[in-house]
């Protein structure tokens, strides 16, 4: 084989494993070591009651595996805040159902509290299409409770589990 052939050659295998080896320090970096958890809690505090009575909040939990959907955020229902806090549960996992209206085709999203998740609020009767979060994204797993203000709060923070 002629020299050049030779050297071609070796380049294109190295290129070939650095590529493999991207892929799996890629792959490796993104898997996650935590897993899900049950039972975590989020104790809202209702931010509304600091400036007069209380106003109803609808908290909603937004997967951070959103499909791009016409219909807006995917969103999971946490329940409904009328007094100044509640202890909500957060469900162990989710599915979102997505059907391609030309093929029928369905794909299936699930989150679990080992995946990220964002929190909004939406006073009644806002629609859930209006719905967006307004926190940053956490891990639920990485903690047995969380706390948050709601509707003003950005951060949320690891927190002792509560008891409704």
């Amino acid at each position: 084989m002629h020299p050049f052939m030779q050297t071609l050659e070796r380049r294109c295998r190295m290129r070939a494993m650095a590529a493999w080896i991207s892929l799996l320090l890629g792959a490796l970096g993104c898997s996650s070591t935590v897993q899900p958890r049950a039972g975590v809690t989020l104790l809202i505090t209702n931010g509304t009651c600091e400036t007069g009575p209380c106003a109803p909040l609808q908290i909603l939990g937004f997967p951070s595996n959103q499909p791009h959907t016409p219909g807006g955020f995917w969103s999971v229902d946490l329940g409904l805040v009328s007094a100044s806090s509640a202890c909500l549960t957060l469900p162990p996992s989710a599915t979102f159902r997505v059907t391609d209206a030309s093929t029928g085709a369905t794909t299936t999203y699930t989150w679990t509290t080992a995946n990220g998740f964002s929190l909004g609020a939406l006073q009644p009767p806002a629609s859930r299409i209006q719905a967006t979060p307004s926190t940053g994204a956490f891990v639920p797993a990485n903690a047995a409770g969380w706390s948050v203000t709601l509707p003003a709060g950005s951060q949320v923070s690891p927190s002792q589990a509560c008891s409704s």
